[in-house]
């Protein structure tokens, strides 16, 4: 099949990419020359510049292209309000199928089109009257689509990594629940990954699906069961009750959409709901996070546990356990919840799945650990190479580092034969170790709110050290809070 998908942002080069790893024809045109400049350096199918607005330009293209089977405009309007909702929907839709007049049109869309304030379920034949221009030109480009024999998408609010705004404005202390008459705990949420739209948009063309489609997870939830379950995983205040925003450009509305007609068109979604995509997902968390601190709006929730890192042999586990004793805190080792999750040893899991198999369940135990409070967490020595890893790191507590000489390490390690990075190789163990210390040494102390030399210390003196250390920063980020 060939297909052309107008608009490669956030969901259309992921629907790209799915259409050509499942044997497709995809050309995708972006708006910018530098755009497709980038995509076609990096991408496996065609990509091309084009402004779907200009009838010129949009010939200009099927000329280029030639016929198709299919398009799918997800163009963006941006920021744009109601004159660039009339140039990229409307004018594109009509500059599309006049250019393609033999392909199947598909309409990504918005469920924002069904204004409904009273809380109920929606589905594709409840009334979508939308009060708001914006809304109004949505639905006048659907109908385009439609009298085409094509299909309209109706996506909920995008999430994926790197974009969330309902967990990245929970965390910089703009979200508030948006309480209303018949709405006492705010709207409800619907939500769909971007994976998961990317793939209903692949399923609706290559099944050849007409008609309305809702894009939508699972579990439409409202806005005080999300925001007070994702404040208590994320160590942050409950959200206070706000009024509706009346600037919202396409309006507040207050229902839940129903995917059951996609659903039965035979797509499942990866990602059910919010909280499964935040388990699941290897970067959802992470890259929010690591906005958040980038962004410098509002410092990072830490969660009151302590983080051990540091090289294998440094003594995370031997001080960890004690600490933890010390303090009345559980003890956890990311090893060995890999461990417990995979049914294997380490060694084996490495002899199966590589290193790069490993760093994945490493990352998902990590994961798991959002919401632990009151923990001493004894991680791998790797660890802090995932860059996905290390926002988590700084989010689930108080960070030290143990250090010791790569020659004690050495010692430490010379009976133990569950390190695989130490066995095999042309290096001794000791090189490895000196290696591994330069490499990831700058990582540590970059992550580390405390540096502690073991080599120098004893045991109960290393534990103490850390448990003091760790009582007076929570002390005073509880100060600070109050």
């Amino acid at each position: 099949m060939r297909v052309l998908v107008i608009g490669c942002g956030y969901v259309g080069e992921r629907a790209a990419d799915l259409l050509h790893e499942a044997g497709h024809q995809v050309t995708g045109i972006t708006h910018s020359p530098e755009s497709a400049e980038r995509l076609a350096a990096a991408k496996p199918w065609q990509a091309r510049a084009c402004d779907v607005s200009s009838p010129a330009q949009t010939l200009a293209i099927a000329a280029e292209t030639g016929a198709v089977d299919a398009f799918i405009h997800c163009a963006s309007s941006g920021k744009g309000g109601a004159e660039s909702y009339q140039a990229v929907y409307m004018d594109g839709m009509k500059n599309l199928l006049a250019a393609f007049p033999s392909a199947r049109p598909v309409f990504t869309s918005s469920t924002s089109v069904y204004a409904q304030t009273d809380g109920s379920t929606v589905d594709e034949i409840s009334p979508a009257e939308p009060a708001r221009d914006t809304g109004r030109l949505l639905r006048a480009a659907e109908q385009l689509a439609l009298d085409a024999g094509g299909a309209v998408a109706r996506l909920a609010g995008i999430y994926g990594p790197g974009r969330s705004f309902v967990l990245k404005n929970l965390l910089e202390g703009k979200s508030g629940v948006e309480t209303a008459e018949g709405a006492p705990d705010g709207r409800i949420i619907n939500q769909i990954h971007r994976d998961d739209a990317a793939a209903a948009l692949a399923r609706i063309v290559t099944q050849e699906l007409t008609g309305v489609f809702n894009v939508v997870d699972d579990a439409p939830m409202p806005q005080r069961a999300c925001l007070e379950k994702l404040a208590f995983l994320f160590s942050l205040p409950r959200p206070r009750d706000t009024a509706p925003d009346p600037g919202r450009k396409r309006g507040w509305t207050h229902k839940a959409v129903s995917n059951a007609r996609l659903r039965a068109a035979g797509w499942t979604p990866l990602y059910p709901d919010y909280f499964a995509a935040l388990r699941d997902d290897p970067d959802l968390a992470s890259s929010i996070l690591q906005l958040v601190s980038e962004g410098g709006a509002a410092s990072l929730p830490r969660a009151e546990n302590i983080v051990l890192i540091g090289l294998m042999g440094c003594g995370k586990t031997s001080v960890g356990r004690t600490v933890a004793n010390m303090l009345g805190f559980q003890f956890l080792d990311t090893d060995h919840l890999i461990i417990e999750e995979a049914g294997r040893p380490i060694p084996a899991i490495f002899a199966s799945e590589g290193e790069a198999g490993f760093r994945l369940r490493e990352s998902a135990a990590l994961r798991r650990l959002i919401g632990r409070r009151h923990c001493v967490i004894a991680t791998g020595g790797g660890i802090i190479t995932q860059a996905r890893n290390r926002p988590l790191l700084q989010h689930l507590g108080f960070i030290t580092w143990l250090e010791a000489d790569p020659e004690l390490l050495a010692r430490r390690t010379a009976g133990n034969n569950d390190r695989p990075l130490l066995r095999g190789g042309d290096e001794s163990p000791l090189e490895k170790l000196r290696r591994l210390l330069a490499e990831r040494g700058p990582l540590y102390k970059s992550l580390a709110d405390l540096r502690i030399q073991t080599g120098e210390l004893s045991q109960p003196e290393t534990a103490y050290g850390v448990a003091e250390s760790a009582r007076i920063f929570f002390s005073g980020r509880r100060r600070l809070a109050s």
